[in-house]
Parts: structure tokens; sequence; C-alpha cells
């Protein structure tokens, strides 16, 4: 199967046993595609209860592709894996980290308010983060904060040169709360693919024995807790139904031992022999998959790794990021994300269209106007707002230039525009494409999962053949066409993706239902090109935007519109 946004490929077998019926469709050949939801018969009896065994496992090779190591603890002296990034991500802070102290992350100290005096291990659920330190080998609870927001802007001076935003995140230390850099080079991050410790995930692998039993130290002393939540341990032992391994793993009920009153005697121990040998298929498995379960093999609890690849559902089917032009999420490194560094005379230089060269001799009207004051500057961009929006979503041009007065930079995220990128006509266009696409490949694949192919060959498609979400009509009746326009970058994922059988009327029919997710970003910004050619630079209002953002004695911040948004679709 495949894990993760950027998806790796990655091998783990499952075993089923004592079911009381299978469904023929399942039993009709080997090798056949089990569908996520897919009934595949009723459960049997285990031990005089209604119940059947369920068991997943994995080489050690696999072991390293699923949780990116094959032992002991996660290495926190590097961040995880750039692939098979999905779910909550996590931290971990230095002792030294430093803390910033404000009511929210428009209003930030400018200096540290303190610096952390320990080490902190932070699990960050998109709404809240918890804060542990780690005692003796184990982690304890150092408190928990809501949190409203990730704040991203633009990169502080620690971070600029290794990243292109800092972003910031609130959490508990010892002692009170405050906002820390998570982008600092000095904070490592990883995400669930990382099977972090303080995540509750650990890998037993201290007990070598053969013999099948459990004499895992690590395992002894989680029991003694009480507390602990087995479903997160993975453990290494012998596959059980190698019969050649029988009498290695089992001849110790022969002799004294704490699981029985007494010894087993020969004809029991035959007896329990000859059933384990009617269970066991070890024999039975290719050479190639006897060779991958040989000896030691890692063992999952179903329940913990299912709800863990639950996470890893998502796929990223197209990004900008990796289009010709490379453009990136949370880029505000980027000419019109500057601010603050032209001078007067650096302004009036601009334009194109405003020049006309009459007999060699070039004459230039300028509509950079620095007779006008900040007030006026910013009135010219409210009259602008006043007779281009009207409508449902002509309070987001409103709300946008509220945001720039305030100078705030950063992300702005609104459901009003969310809800308008959802319903304009170049989304519904684009849908209905990628609908088509999917339809495609799952024909032409046999309605299997997509593969790494498939999904290389969708991105692919998608970036060369369809038109993305933009309001590029000039929309002169919400404000958008000129607010936001076309758009910087755009990522999609499918989320989720699941397959049907038809209804008994239609017994060659297949459908399939998939939610698409839409991140889409734009920059509340104008770049020196938006003023030199583009016929921008005749238009006052724009002119006053870019002499706010751009003067070096106004210094107003760009920020990014941000729109995230899901839609369903369903084919054949």
């Amino acid at each position: 199967m495949l894990i993760g946004e950027i998806p790796e490929t990655c091998v783990f077998y499952s075993l089923t046993m004592h079911m009381k019926q299978v469904r023929p469709e399942i039993l009709s050949k080997s090798g056949i595609n089990v569908r996520r939801g897919q009934i595949i018969g009723t459960t049997g009896m285990v031990g005089g209860r209604n119940a059947y065994h369920f068991q997943m496992c994995c080489s050690a090779e696999m072991l390293k592709i699923i949780c990116g190591r094959d032992r002991g603890y996660l290495d926190i002296s590097a961040s995880g894996r750039a692939k098979s990034r999905y779910g909550n991500r996590y931290f971990y802070f230095p002792a030294g980290t430093p803390v910033y102290n404000g009511n929210s992350p428009y209003e930030l100290s400018l200096f540290p308010f303190c610096h952390t005096s320990i080490e902190l291990y932070i699990v960050h659920e998109g709404t809240k983060t918890r804060t542990m330190r780690k005692v003796d080998g184990s982690y304890d609870l150092v408190g928990e904060t809501a949190i409203a927001v990730d704040y991203i802007c633009e990169p502080t001076p620690v971070v600029r040169g290794h990243q292109i935003y800092s972003e910031w995140v609130k959490v508990i230390y010892p002692g009170g709360e405050g906002w820390v850099d998570v982008s600092s080079p000095k904070i490592k991050t990883w995400t669930d693919a990382d099977f972090p410790d303080w995540a509750g995930w650990i890998l037993v692998d201290d007990d070598l024995t053969p013999d099948s039993q459990c004499n895992s130290k690590i395992v002894k002393k989680a029991r003694e807790k009480r507390c602990a939540d087995f479903t997160r341990f993975i453990c290494k032992f012998p596959l059980e139904w190698d019969f050649s391994s029988f009498d290695a793993r089992f001849s110790w009920l022969k002799k004294p031992n704490a699981s029985l009153s007494e010894p087993m005697n020969d004809k029991s121990y035959t007896a329990l022999k000859e059933y384990v040998k009617a269970l066991s298929f070890f024999e039975k498995l290719p050479a190639s998959i006897q060779s991958e379960l040989t000896g030691q093999v890692w063992h999952f609890d179903p329940r913990g790794l299912i709800i863990q690849l639950q996470k890893a559902e998502r796929r990223l089917i197209y990004s900008s990021a990796n289009s010709i032009k490379h453009k990136k999420m949370n880029d505000f490194t980027v000419d019109d994300m500057r601010h603050g560094d032209l001078n007067k005379e650096q302004i009036l230089e601009q334009g194109k269209v405003n020049k006309i060269n009459i007999y060699g001799k070039e004459l230039k009207k300028s509509f950079f106007n620095f007779d006008k004051t900040l007030e006026e500057h910013f009135a010219t961009m409210d009259n602008m707002a006043e007779w281009t929006a009207w409508g449902e979503y002509s309070p987001l041009i409103r709300i946008m230039l509220d945001k720039f007065k305030r100078n705030e930079g950063g992300i702005l995220r609104h459901e009003l525009l969310n809800k308008a990128f959802l319903e304009h006509k170049t989304t519904k266009m684009c849908v209905e494409e990628i609908k088509r696409l999917i339809s495609q490949r799952l024909n032409e694949n046999n309605f299997k999962p997509l593969s790494m192919l498939d999904l290389e060959n969708l991105s692919n498609d998608i970036g060369s053949r369809i038109k993305l979400p933009k309001f590029d009509d000039y929309d002169w009746v919400n404000g958008l066409g000129i607010a936001i326009h076309d758009t910087y970058s755009t990522n999609i994922y499918i989320d989720e993706l699941d397959v049907f059988d038809a209804n008994v009327g239609m017994p060659n029919r297949v459908t399939f239902k998939a939610r698409l997710s839409f991140c889409i970003q734009d920059h509340f910004g104008l770049d020196t090109a938006d003023m030199n050619g583009k016929g921008f630079e005749v238009i006052p209002w724009f002119c006053s935007w870019f002499i706010l953002q751009r003067y070096q004695h106004y210094d107003f911040k760009p920020f990014i519109n941000e729109a995230n948004f899901s839609v369903w679709i369903e084919g054949d």
C-alpha cells in the first residue's frame, strides 16, 4: 500500500483466522484485491466465544519505511522524513528555546520573554498543543493549551536563509505559556509518519529469545504502570505459524514454568503440536515471503496500526511547487511580499505604460502621488473597493483592506473566501476535469488503488491540461477579480477514495467516491513587475497600494490570502 501525502510504498502482511464463513468472491481465486469496507465473511469461534483472529506484521526493512526506523527510539538530532508525512506534528524544543509573549500572534513581544530551562516534547494536534518532558525514560504531561490558528508569517532573522516563512505555535512550558517559532533550525519537527515515542509508539526489541514467551523488560515495565496503551507497541518475535519452529518455541512447556501449575506431559504436548500443525501454513507461502517472515518479525496491534494508517490516506495529486515556476506555499520571500524596501526616487522610476517616446525624448506622467497623506492613500483604496464590489462576496475586499491597514502580515483565512472559490466557475470546471482523469485511471487499472505511477500521471495531467481555480475574469461585481485575480500557489489532495461494487441489477458496474481538497494561496502584495507594463501604474488605486507597501516610510506588510475547501465527486 501507499502511505503519506507524498507517498512511499510499503508491504505488510495480515492474517485472518477462525472465520465461520468466507464470501465466495474472496475465495474464488488467489491474489484478489480486497477493498476497504468490503465484507469478507462472518466471525467464527475462539475460546468458545464469537470472535476471530486477526494480526498484522512486517519485515525489518518494511518497518523502516513505515515508521522511519527499525529499532530504538526516535532520533531527536534530526527532523523527520520529507516523504511519508501525515497526521499530527511533533516538535522537540532543546533547553534554551526562546519563548515570546503575547495574547495573539499579532502582538508578540519584540524579544523573547524567557528561555526554556529543560528539553520539551510537543504534540501539535491542530487545535491544541500538548507539552511533555522526559523523566526516567517516560513522558510526563506539562500541560496543554488551545490554539485557534498557526500563525505563519515572513521569516524572522533567525529563520531567514533556512525557511521561506516563520510559523508560531502556542505552547505550555514549565511556568507559563507563550509562542515559539517552530521554523527555527534549532527546532526539530516530525509527523505521525515518524511514530514518535511521546505519541506512545514503542519498538519492543529487547527480547531475542525464540521461546514465544514475553521476556521484554520494556513490556513488563509498561504493565506495572497499568495505564500503558499497548495498541501502539510494535513487538519483535517469531511468526507463530511456522510449524518447523514449534519445539524451539514451546518445549519449555514440558519443564516447570510460571504459566502452568505443572509441566505438560508428552500426551498433552503431542496434542498441542498436532493442533498447531493443523493451523500452520508457513510452508505453503511463496519462498520470497517465507524469507521475509523467517526469524524475528515485527508485529503490530491491528487497532493501533489501522488508526494510524487512516491518517495516511491523503494523497497530494497536484502542487504548484512541482510546476515549472516552482511556486511554493507560504512563500514570504518573493518580490510581491517585500515591504518598506524602496525610497521615493525608486518608486517614481516605476512604470512603462505611462511613458511616451516623442522624437527620441521620453515623456512620462507619474501616478505615484507622494503629496497624498497616509489617510488619503487608504481612502483611494477604499473608494476602489466601494465601486468594484457588490453582492455576497463584496465584504472580502473590505476584510483584506482592514487587515492591510492593521499592518499584520501573515495569512488571511476566511469562510467567505472558501465559499467564493468553491462556487466559482473555474473551480467547478477543474473538479469535473479531475473527476474525469480519476475515472480514467481507475478504469485503466481495473479499479485497484491508485499506484505511484497513477498519481504521477494524474499530477502531470492536472498541471498540463487543467485550468486551476482563479478569479481571472476581472469580476467587477464581487471585487475578487481585483483583490485576488490570478493565484500564486495551489495544492490539491485526494483525502478519501472508495470503490464500490454496483447494485445486484448491474453486476459489471463499479463506482467510486472521492473527496478532493484544495488549498489555494494568493499574495495581497505588489511586485515591481506589476507596476511595469501591466497597466497598474496608471491606476491610482494600485499606485497608492504600491506606495503604502513598498515606501520605506510607510512599510505596510503584504499578506497571503488562503482558501481551503473540499468537494465530493462520484463516478464510474
